[in-house]
């Protein structure tokens, strides 16, 4: 129990989540190679996988995180701003932690134009069960199974998967933001985020292999994952850009507008040099989600500056059009 409390406390610290993190990323390649060139036991790979993803669920499932009230309200429908929430503040002074996350989580909802509505984060449903099912096969598949076979190579990327997102969840708190809305704590979960799609991208390039062909039903959810990982790092570092009252206004709409230009890119280019539908699927629903936020911020914020009103309008278009060109291109794929 202290060796769990000593642990547990030592990812309050910001230094030791980015150098764990920076760790698990740098060392992805050298563990794939390690174990797809030695003879690690079968045993060991799937009790491995098991206990990445438990600790993942274990992760997420403890409160706190910044996101975690509002989101829950908004996935109930109740995330109705006061007349006082929906107006254009000034740049924000340096937030003081407290108990509560609402102060560093309105900030940020306030002034960024990449925000999904709260209906996308169903998306969770199918990835955390699909996960689960991944896991439970290869418990139960005989070692001789297409699944079994290709653990060597897809183990190393799904354990620093969850790992990575369960640093997420740990820098994706209030306490991260004790000095204010100045520093580089805020974007150690940006980092976390990015690091969780790029080891799911090594996922998804065992996935499409021939090797996996039998096998690549139980790859739909990390695909999934993958791309809402993706997306989810783009509203990430929006996010942390307007919680930061040195970022203008400007910054926080150009920032804005890229981020959804390179969500649709990324959506567009995986999906057709790799042939996974599935990954621009879920591009084009986080868009589609953050499209419609907009309009619920533009109808709200009548009182706010011309720039935001019309900046808003912009993003708005952007993310449609992203996610109905993902949507086709995805289409078009599973078609052909």
């Amino acid at each position: 129990m202290a060796l769990s409390n000593r642990f547990v406390s030592m990812l309050t610290s910001p230094a030791v989540v980015a150098t764990m993190g920076s760790a698990v990323v740098l060392g992805l390649p050298l563990l794939e190679s390690v174990l797809v060139s030695s003879t690690v036991a079968t045993g060991i790979l799937k009790a491995a996988n098991v206990t990445a993803f438990a600790l993942n669920c274990a992760a997420v499932s403890v409160p706190g995180r910044i996101d975690g009230l509002p989101d829950e309200e908004m996935r109930r429908g109740n995330m109705n701003p006061t007349p006082q929430d929906n107006e254009a503040p000034p740049l924000p002074e340096p937030l003081v932690h407290d108990d509560t996350n609402s102060s560093v989580y309105t900030v940020a909802r306030t002034r960024t134009l990449l925000r999904p509505a709260g209906w996308a984060f169903s998306v969770w449903a199918p990835i955390y069960l699909g996960e689960a099912i991944f896991c439970t096969a290869q418990l139960v598949l005989s070692d001789t199974s297409a699944l079994v076979s290709i653990l060597p190579q897809v183990t190393a990327p799904f354990v620093a998967a969850n790992i990575c997102q369960s640093l997420w969840c740990a820098s994706f708190r209030p306490s991260y933001n004790e000095s204010g809305c100045y520093g580089w704590h805020k974007y150690i979960s940006v980092a976390m985020l990015a690091g969780t799609a790029y080891a799911l991208s090594h996922v998804q390039a065992v996935a499409i292999s021939s090797e996996a062909a039998a096998a690549h039903w139980y790859f739909l959810p990390l695909t999934i994952h993958f791309g809402w990982a993706t997306a989810a790092t783009l509203v990430n570092l929006n996010g942390s850009l307007a919680q930061d009252s040195a970022v203008t206004n400007a910054t926080v709409i150009a920032v804005g507008k890229m981020s959804a230009v390179a969500a649709a890119a990324l959506g567009v280019g995986v999906t057709v040099l790799q042939s996974t539908p599935f990954y621009g699927l879920t591009v084009a629903w986080a868009l589609l989600a953050c499209a419609s936020q907009i309009s619920q911020k533009i109808a709200q914020n009548s009182q706010q500056d011309d720039d935001m009103q019309k900046a808003a309008a912009v993003q708005k278009m952007l993310c449609g059009l992203g996610s109905t060109t993902c949507l086709a291109v995805s289409l078009f794929t599973i078609v052909v």
